[in-house]
């Protein structure tokens, strides 16, 4: 079949350095492997580096079987501000330019929301063309812009915010199915659209491949740990992965290293990673010893280091979009096959109680250092019950969150639409 994917803010396979795959590439990756030609529409933009591709407008060939459209506009610094506003509404402009330029018609097609614009452009342009298509809901657009509102003006925020839940609730009644990461937010989607759920609705966790790390590079990863003293030596270690961002609190982390450090405990905080707050909380952490700061790692450093911990802490706020999810830093820890620490409600929450994969605690001032304390000490003083959290980690991953179950599942869904 030929397939489009429309997918934005996220790595694409032209990128350079090392990327990490998220649901643009996962999917075309699963797609042509199971033999169908794939047009990926994405941004000229790159969210996450914040620079231009260099290639808008033109169509790119990745071997015999991919082909992406980089779509131009303004680009933007922030992720929060009217630039990127601003640079989403240039996005579905180009984007419908070049649409009524197109003389391609797919079989089904894949398209990401948000942006609600070019969601809004894209499922248009595919009703009037009789084309099958799946709206994969990532976030809660444009209920988060009504939140970022002055309290006295979100009562009103949907009458002052019309056109963005028109043209979501548009794109939503017009897709044979919406798809989404976890339960919460597809009910959120259905609900949003006005309609009741259907067998076209379904969710498909986040989920990646579980790279092949061969033995030497494991070997030459924990040799570079060696360096700042990582090792399997039995410390209760914990460690952080990921960007340094404003949807994560690192004080409970911060005062459960202070408080370890005037107890005597020999507790290891290992936190990795780069971004927009990473000088703020290195400057936060900077008088305790015990936090570490190796900056981005690879995959086999990834795993080298799980296997010198006990734990990993997912210290996400409880914001609506992150309570209805199930994010990475969840999936990522079951793979791995470690207890996750985490202070999300929600859906985290529930998973974490349901299959006993981990512990919650509370993030509140006053109460988070003492409750991520008695975490951390739970599974220090019961080896059994870090073992069988490991051991839970694991088998919910694979009966759940693992790759070929959940893009296999994708791929068949979407192959189904198209009949």
């Amino acid at each position: 079949m030929n397939i489009w994917v429309f997918q934005t803010g996220e790595p694409l396979p032209l990128d350079q350095g090392d990327v990490r795959p998220m649901r643009a590439i996962n999917l075309c990756n699963e797609l042509i492997r199971k033999g169908h030609r794939v047009k990926l529409w994405s941004a000229d933009f790159n969210h996450q580096t914040k620079q231009f591709r260099g290639q808008a407008g033109q169509d790119i060939r990745i071997g015999d079987d991919l082909e992406i459209v980089l779509i131009p506009s303004a680009g933007y610094q922030k992720n929060i501000g009217l630039g990127r506003l601003a640079d989403h509404a240039g996005l579905a402009k180009n984007l419908k330019r070049l649409l009524a330029e197109e003389t391609e018609v797919p079989n089904v097609a894949f398209v990401g929301y948000p942006p609600i614009e070019t969601a809004y452009v894209f499922s248009r342009w595919l009703k009037r063309k009789n084309v099958p298509f799946l709206l994969d809901v990532k976030d809660q657009w444009p209920n988060i812009f009504v939140n970022a509102l002055p309290r006295f003006l979100q009562p009103i925020g949907p009458v002052l915010l019309w056109p963005y839940f028109h043209c979501a609730r548009q794109s939503m009644r017009s897709a044979s199915g919406i798809s989404a990461m976890a339960e919460g937010f597809l009910d959120w989607a259905v609900k949003l659209a006005g309609r009741a759920r259907s067998e076209h609705d379904q969710v498909f966790s986040l989920s990646t491949p579980t790279e092949q790390v061969s033995e030497e590079e494991l070997h030459q990863a924990s040799q570079w740990w060696q360096e700042f003293g990582v090792c399997n030596d039995g410390l209760p270690r914990l460690y952080f992965v990921g960007s340094f961002s404003p949807a994560f609190d690192f004080v409970p982390i911060y005062r459960a290293a202070q408080l370890a450090i005037e107890r005597g405990d020999r507790w290891q905080f290992v936190l990795c990673g780069d971004g927009a707050v990473a000088a703020e909380v290195r400057s936060m952490m900077s008088d305790l010893p015990n936090v570490i700061f190796p900056g981005w790692i690879d995959r086999p450093k990834i795993e080298s280091l799980s296997k010198c911990c006990i734990a990993s802490i997912a210290p996400y706020r409880n914001t609506p979009d992150f309570m209805l999810s199930i994010p990475n830093k969840i999936i990522d820890s079951l793979a791995l096959g470690l207890p996750v620490l985490s202070p999300l409600k929600g859906e985290v929450e529930s998973l974490i109680q349901a299959h006993a994969v981990g512990l919650a605690y509370q993030a509140e001032a006053g109460v988070g250092v003492n409750s991520l304390c008695h975490a951390i000490e739970r599974l220090i003083e019961d080896k059994k019950l870090q073992n069988s959290m490991s051991s839970n980690a694991r088998e919910l991953y694979n009966a759940r969150f693992s790759f070929e179950r959940v893009y296999g599942s994708l791929v068949t869904h979407l192959e189904q639409l198209a009949v």
